[in-house]
């Protein structure tokens, strides 16, 4: 593709860091670091943001640039606490929400993927609540087409994305074991899949903002 029309997808994941995921530290930040060094690419741009959340939410990388490899960040990625997970979807898609809002609409990404990891169940929220959850989800999918991912274990994916108002094919349930967290992040995995999607979508949307641009300039 040529470097004037390259696409713009953006990542973000919420990452679960309370204590129950200490057994599988290790090996998420690897299996992460190989995931997100596998989506470079010289055709595309690609950004990744990563909100980690125990009893608390804290911005752990910003807008790091995944054509330069993995971010090193990742490695800083502790575990304790409890589950605040309402209180962490709703801040990364606020905080999300209002660096795009802030940019160019030409320099907007043309595709979003937001992903939510956890190994349990919300017990710790003091902001938010599962209907600004699935409010928030609703409205930047229906106005401006955010991928949600919900990757879940220790309970039917499914049937708790579904109270956040996903499909059941946005949802995935693992294991919460290191070969689980392999799995997830792996080649041809579902979350791999909804990524060459969304990218896939993002070359054609950019092609047709550059091709409109040049016929109305």
């Amino acid at each position: 593709m040529n470097a004037e029309i390259k696409s713009y997808m953006h990542v973000a994941l919420v990452l679960d860091a309370s204590g129950s995921m200490e057994s599988i530290r290790s090996a998420t930040i690897e299996s992460l670091k190989n995931f997100f060094g596998g989506l470079k690419s010289e055709e595309d741009k690609t950004l990744l943001d990563v909100w980690q959340f125990d009893s608390d939410v804290k911005h752990l990388v910003d807008s790091a640039d995944l054509n330069d490899g993995a971010p090193q960040t990742l490695e800083r990625y502790t575990t304790d606490g409890c589950t605040a997970l309402y209180d962490a979807i709703c801040i990364g898609i606020d905080e999300l929400g209002r660096k795009f809002a802030a940019m160019p609409e030409s320099e907007r990404p043309d595709g979003i993927v937001f992903a939510i990891l956890t190994d349990g169940f919300e017990n710790a929220s003091r902001s938010f609540t599962r209907k600004d959850v699935r409010d928030r989800i609703a409205h930047q999918s229906s106005k401006y087409n955010w991928q949600f991912r919900f990757l879940a274990a220790n309970q039917d994916a499914i049937s708790t994305g579904g109270d956040f108002g996903l499909s059941a094919d946005s949802c995935d349930t693992f294991e919460a074991t290191a070969a689980g967290i392999g799995r997830l992040c792996a080649e041809s995995s579902p979350l791999e899949c909804c990524m060459k999607a969304v990218r896939a979508g993002s070359r054609v949307r950019r092609r047709a903002r550059f091709t409109a641009a040049k016929a109305h300039p």
